[in-house]
């Protein structure tokens, strides 16, 4: 019986947690844009995704946590946790190593981004950066994987399943169907037709009541637009 090889005998690559995180800026109104937080690196020089290596004896989870505490310098809320991708592992994604990337992806409110450390990048709809330039290593397939898992949660043309309002929650409660569909679209990046959208919201949304009165909202031109809040069902 031929001798069995140590573990410790056979290569090992290093383990990246690189992190997408989305948000929509202006949600709501017409200048809602998405966004994601790139940052600056040196040595080598150039635009990466908030990660790190995963440490001897930590879990892919801990290494989230302490991307956020020690990258970012903010913490996601417990409505919309990292979302896990897949594994980037092409031999040649980094010409430092050999490195796989646990790739996660993370939408995050606007205000829950205030103080992070890095700039919010616009995205297409394609999920390239609007502002020119590229990503160190795979770092732009990255967001373009996460931009399109996004946007499956958000498109609602060709599903059986209805769409919920804004399931990642970057529009804060309440809003009107306006807001609603503005954020929808800077997700999908194209102009939704506003009475199917309302059709498809509805049933998953509430309308704020106040003394036995629905609540209309007075920001908007035009007639008074009713505020929603997301129905217990469709959060």
């Amino acid at each position: 019986m031929p001798r069995r090889r140590p573990l410790d005998a056979y290569p090992r690559p290093g383990v990246t947690v690189d992190l997408a995180i989305l948000t929509v800026t202006s949600a709501g109104t017409d200048d809602a844009a998405l966004r994601v937080l790139v940052q600056e690196r040196q040595e080598p020089d150039g635009r990466v995704l908030p990660g790190r290596f995963l440490r001897e004896r930590h879990t892919v989870v801990e290494t989230v946590r302490e991307v956020f505490e020690q990258k970012v310098g903010v913490s996601p809320s417990e409505v919309t946790p990292p979302r896990l991708l897949r594994l980037f592992d092409a031999p040649d994604r980094d010409d430092r190593t050999w490195a796989i990337s646990v790739a996660h992806s993370v939408s995050m409110p606007e205000q829950e981004l205030e103080g992070a450390k890095g700039d919010l990048v616009p995205v297409s709809s394609e999920g390239k950066l609007l502002n020119g330039g590229s990503m160190l290593w795979d770092h732009d397939e990255i967001i373009t994987a996460a931009v399109g898992s996004l946007q499956e949660r958000y498109e609602f043309r060709q599903r059986y399943n209805d769409t919920l309002p804004d399931p990642d929650g970057f529009l804060p409660e309440p809003f009107t169907l306006h807001q609603l569909r503005k954020v929808h679209e800077a997700v999908v990046g194209e102009e939704l037709h506003k009475d199917n959208f309302a059709r498809r919201m509805k049933p998953n949304l509430t309308p704020v009541m106040q003394r036995g009165e629905v609540v209309k909202s007075t920001a908007h031109r035009g007639r008074p637009a009713t505020l929603y809040q997301r129905a217990t069902t469709g959060r």
